[in-house]
């Protein structure tokens, strides 16, 4: 059994033991940090991209098209039958990880950012600091570094204040934030001033204007997680 995939059941078995006991009421709230989807329609999500994969699906499964497809498949059911159909590919979805590391790292970045904008719509706990946060924020650090260099031709620190050292590179732009705080911001969950006011060496305007979002916009008001 590999660790990613140990990871990803251990998540997912702790947000649908928060999910399940809900009322029909409280799965359909709605999530504001997501394009307007219900608690139900982001469980649907995250199952539906179990379903492509076992489908075969091996690259745009998180594309809008992709999305709003998985949520309109399961948009009749309920929450149960959606988190039975995701619990029922977990064979299939551990050789696929075994198969593909880098798939299960995007997966449990996903759901881990999906939990928190779950909880946050319900008025739940955040877990700032469950399973998977330290990992998801990593493999949005190395996206986010790329993109700088692409796009910009520059490099950038950036170093996640409970988990590594500080940094001792050379670059002219750094930012130091925990792996929450960092998450939340770079899956534009923050606005921009607020991810303006992150702990930043450096101007971050260029990293902002051309490299950061990776979901859409930034909110036009302050988040409160």
């Amino acid at each position: 059994m590999s660790d990613q995939w140990t990871l990803y059941r251990e998540i997912r078995d702790l947000f649908l033991e928060q999910l399940e006991p809900l009322s029909t009421e409280q799965a359909n709230t709605v999530v504001p940090l997501c394009p307007q989807w219900r608690v139900v329609d982001v469980v649907s999500h995250v199952c539906g991209l179990n379903a492509d994969l076992v489908g075969g699906m091996r690259s745009g499964l998180g594309t809008e098209e992709n999305t709003a497809r998985q949520v309109a498949e399961r948009a009749d059911r309920t929450l149960a039958d959606v988190a039975a159909e995701w619990r029922s590919y977990s064979e299939r979805i551990e050789e696929i990880y075994e198969e593909i590391p880098a798939m299960a790292v995007a997966l449990v970045a996903d759901l881990v950012m999906h939990i928190h904008d779950v909880q946050h719509a319900l008025g739940m706990e955040i877990d700032r600091e469950g399973p998977g946060v330290a990992q998801a924020a990593a493999r949005y650090v190395e996206v986010l570094k790329a993109q700088v260099t692409e796009r910009l031709g520059v490099e950038i620190d950036i170093t996640l204040t409970d988990v590594d050292a500080a940094a001792t590179g050379s670059a002219n732009l750094g930012l130091n934030a925990t792996s929450f705080d960092f998450l939340r911001s770079i899956g534009t969950r923050r606005s921009r001033r607020q991810v303006e006011a992150l702990g930043w060496t450096g101007d971050p305007t260029s990293v902002l204007d051309e490299a950061w979002r990776v979901y859409g916009e930034f909110p036009a008001e302050d988040i409160s997680v």
